[in-house]
This record gives structure tokens, C-alpha cells and sequence, in this order.
């Protein structure tokens, strides 16, 4: 019985097994036994991951395109609130709490731009191990919060509780899972699906500071805010409901609290790139928020309109400026993705820096030299010239 069953070990055949994956021993018998050989491409008990997997994407299709339509209204919600903050900057500096001085009131925006990128770091890995929807569910709950909040603050340290810190966290768990889980979806079209889910941020921009706009002089700024609020519901809502992650946990079921933890070794790649690159990227964004967050105050000063009068009609370019300038940004969005497949992500990140450059050296040194021009013209120069500079976003991604 026992020669009979080590004899059936020689017949069996692998078909699956290729003949190079195979090892013949013999035993003390003689009987010659054909061992499969831990093949890379498989997964082993010591090695549960494959190591050598090819990786495929569905570059399309109707659940890549939904995945992206959730990401558009994430960014929407998160970005949106980014690309207004002039409008909030209006009204806290010149109604709210006129009293305060220019760099006091700075910190709120400066804290809340920081947190908005720099949550990032610990949402990230938090991302890869557990995937997007508890992120973004996380994210809606404190940007609604901080949003319904911020319509009822009347003191300095509220409103940077409910703007700078809360609205900030909720941007951010709305703002890395929106960009990454498209990602997973597309690698030879990443940068053109990518641009298209970055235009919900430039439509945010156009949609809330015209919908604010036209909303003060009729209900107030209380009342205004908590429409935005409602509005910002309804696209976390869909985000939510459409953005989903196709790469699962790196350790499946085994994923645990430690797995979510920031890995410093991605910096250390040898050359110093990659820390270089993220330390860019983080001052690139911080960099874009400072000038459309004092474009409508500037205009406001220039025009010499009392504090009464920011809510007022009289005020009305202010708040169009924004939209104007994140309209224009829409357009670079779009072409940023595509001119980033085609001609590398690095390549069209330099080019709309330097138009970014150029655009703010132009627009402050022609300023200062020339006191009279039209300012108004000014800023539209400015803000079509500056919005090429957005490419620089949706390029990096």
C-alpha cells in the first residue's frame, strides 16, 4: 500500500505548472517525485502577496466614470470651500470683526490651508489600508459641522475653531481619498481623468461665490452660509456614494490600526526625490490659496467702499473676481491632465509655474508702478494669466 501510494505521487500531473517551476528529487527508492518549485507569480504561505502581479487598470467604463463623477463632487465640496475663502475673508475682516488687525486675521486662512494639506500625511495611509468611504463619511461630518458653525461665530477664537481647524479636517478627509481612488481606476488616462475630477474645484469656486453673492443682501451672512451648508451635504453625499477603491488592503482582512500610520521610509528612496517633490507640491498649493484668498478684499480697498458695503451690490465684482478667476481655472484643469500624458507631469508642472510666477510679478510690480490704471482690468488680466498656474495642481496628481 505504501509503494502503491508513492508510486501515484510520480503520476500526478500539473498542467498549470510549467516545467521550469519544477523540481525532480529521488528517494531512497528510487521513485522520482516532481515537486513544484515556490513559483514568484503565486502566492506562498510565507509570502501572501505576490510579488510580481501585473497590475491592470480599466482605463474607463461605467464604474471607473462614476468613481470619477464621486471624485468631482468631493472635490467640489473640498476644494470649493478652498477656492472661496476670499469671499469668507470679505466678511470676517470687514463685518464680523473689523476691529482686528490684517495679521491676526491671517492665521485663520494660513491655519486652515495648513491643516487642509498637512491631515494629508495620517488621511493617506489611512486611505491605502482602509479605502475611501469612512474618510469621506468622516469629512462630511466636520466640514458640516464647521460650516453650520461658522454661520452662528461671532469671536475671533470661534471662528477659528469652526473654519481653521474643523472645516479644515473635513476638507482634507474629503480632499486625499477624492484624488486617490481615481487612481485606482486609470494609469494610461490618469491625468485627463484626473483634470476632470480637479474642474469640481474650480466649479465650487465659481458656484459658491456667486451663490454668496447673491444670497447677503437677501437673508444675511447667517442664513447664507447654512444654504452653502445644505448644497455641501448633497455633493459629500454623492461622493460618498460613488467613490470606491478597486485595489484591496495590502493585508486584506488582517489590516489593523498600525497599518494606517505614516511609513517615513517612502521618503527614503536613495535620492531624495520624492521628499523633495511632496515638500514642493505642499508649498506649490499653500502658495496658490494666498492670492485668491485677498483678491476681493483688494479690490474692495482700491474701490474705497466702506465696511457696511461688502455685503452690498456695490461690492458685487469682489465676489464675480472669484468666480472669474476659478472659471478660467476650469479650462486648465481640463488641459492639465491631457497635456500631462502627453507631454510628462513634471514637464507641464514647470511651464505653469512660471506662468503662475508671472502672472503675480506682473500684477503687483504694474500696480505699484502704475497707480492709476484700471484696476479692474488689472485683475482680470490677472486672473485668466493666474489660472494657468492651476495646471500646476491637476498636473501633479
Amino acid at each position: 500500500m505504501a509503494l502503491s501510494s508513492e508510486h501515484s505521487l510520480s503520476l500526478i500531473r500539473v498542467s498549470h505548472i510549467p516545467d521550469d517551476d519544477k523540481e525532480t528529487f529521488a528517494d531512497e527508492k528510487g521513485l522520482s517525485l516532481h515537486v513544484e518549485k515556490p513559483s514568484r507569480s503565486l502566492p506562498t504561505a510565507i509570502d501572501p502577496a505576490p510579488l510580481d502581479t501585473e497590475v491592470t487598470y480599466p482605463e474607463g467604463g461605467r464604474d471607473a466614470w462614476l468613481v470619477v463623477l464621486g471624485a468631482w463632487c468631493g472635490l467640489t465640496a473640498s476644494l470649493g470651500i478652498y477656492n472661496t475663502a476670499g469671499v469668507f475673508e470679505v466678511v470676517i475682516s470687514k463685518v464680523i470683526l473689523p476691529k482686528e488687525s490684517p495679521s491676526t486675521l491671517g492665521w485663520i486662512f494660513s491655519i486652515y490651508a495648513f491643516v487642509n494639506w498637512f491631515c494629508g500625511v495620517q488621511v493617506g495611509p489611512t486611505f491605502d489600508a482602509m479605502g475611501p468611504r469612512a474618510l469621506i463619511i468622516a469629512g462630511t461630518i466636520c466640514t458640516l459641522i464647521g460650516i453650520f458653525s461658522l454661520s452662528i461665530c461671532k469671536e475671533y477664537y470661534q471662528i477659528f475653531l469652526s473654519f481653521s481647524i474643523l472645516t479644515g479636517i473635513g476638507s482634507s478627509l474629503l480632499l486625499t481619498p477624492s484624488m486617490g481612488c481615481v487612481a485606482h481606476w486609470f494609469m494610461e488616462r490618469r491625468g485627463l481623468a484626473t483634470g476632470i475630477a480637479f474642474i469640481g474645484g474650480g466649479f465650487g469656486g465659481v458656484l459658491f461665490p456667486l451663490m454668496i453673492q447673491s444670497l447677503l443682501p437677501q437673508v444675511g451672512w447667517a442664513w447664507s452660509i447654512r444654504i452653502l451648508g445644505f448644497v455641501l451635504l448633497v455633493l459629500c453625499a454623492i461622493s460618498a456614494a460613488f467613490c470606491r477603491s478597486r485595489v484591496p488592503p495590502r493585508k486584506g482582512a488582517a489590516t489593523t490600526w498600525r497599518d494606517t500610520l505614516p511609513d517615513p521610509q517612502i521618503f527614503m528612496d536613495g535620492t531624495g526625490a520624492m521628499a523633495a517633490t511632496t515638500v514642493g507640491l505642499l508649498l506649490t498649493d499653500m502658495a496658490y490659496f494666498i492670492p485668491i484668498t485677498y483678491a476681493p478684499s483688494y479690490y474692495i480697498d482700491r474701490q474705497r467702499l466702506s465696511h457696511g458695503e461688502a455685503l452690498t451690490g456695490s461690492a458685487a465684482f469682489a465676489y464675480q473676481l472669484l468666480a472669474i478667476l476659478n472659471a478660467a481655472s476650469c479650462v486648465g484643469r481640463y488641459a492639465a491632465g491631457d497635456l500631462a500624458d502627453r507631454f510628462g507631469r513634471y514637464n507641464t508642472m514647470i511651464v505653469s509655474l512660471f506662468l503662475c510666477t508671472v502672472s503675480v510679478l506682473c500684477f503687483w510690480l504694474v500696480d505699484i508702478l502704475v497707480p492709476d490704471l484700471d484696476n479692474v482690468a488689472l485683475l482680470v488680466s490677472f486672473a485668466k494669466l493666474k489660472n494657468m498656474g492651476v495646471i500646476t495642481q491637476a498636473a501633479s496628481r
